[in-house]
């Protein structure tokens, strides 16, 4: 999101394998950088536990419905092509009680959708880049 035309090449350099500023996609993606395959993993600040609860001041109930309403749509995409919901915790927001009760009820109402997976952002990276239907730009 801030980055400069040079910080991709530094970041391949120094041994990463993806960047996560793209905010246009809601599924991964493979860009080259230094002529090799770089992966771009998709952020969103729509899901973002501190612009929801901190800046716009969602209750949890909110912040569960606009989460559980996001994966709904991405879930119903994800039948015709590959889906990614983005969410991102911060210790000081979802470590409070009541956020940990919100996270545990959106995990569980995942859970319950077939095909559904957990991955960290490096293990998605790595699996974009080794399945050859990845997208590539």
């Amino acid at each position: 999101m801030r980055r400069s035309e040079n910080t991709l090449k530094i970041l391949q350099e120094l041994g990463c394998i993806y960047h996560i500023d793209d905010l246009g996609r809601d599924e991964p993606f493979i860009i080259k950088v230094n002529e090799k395959d770089f992966a771009v993993v998709p952020y969103t600040i729509r899901n973002n536990d501190l612009g929801m609860i901190e800046i716009r001041n969602f209750s949890p109930d909110q912040y569960i419905t606009q989460v559980k309403m996001e994966f709904d749509q991405l879930y119903e995409e994800s039948a015709t092509r590959r889906r990614q919901l983005s969410l991102t915790f911060h210790d000081r927001v979802s470590g409070t009680p009541q956020m940990v009760k919100a996270a545990t009820e959106l995990i569980r109402y995942m859970q319950k959708h077939s095909g559904v997976a957990f991955k960290r952002k490096d293990e998605i990276a790595k699996m974009t880049l080794n399945d050859p239907t990845s997208i590539r730009e």
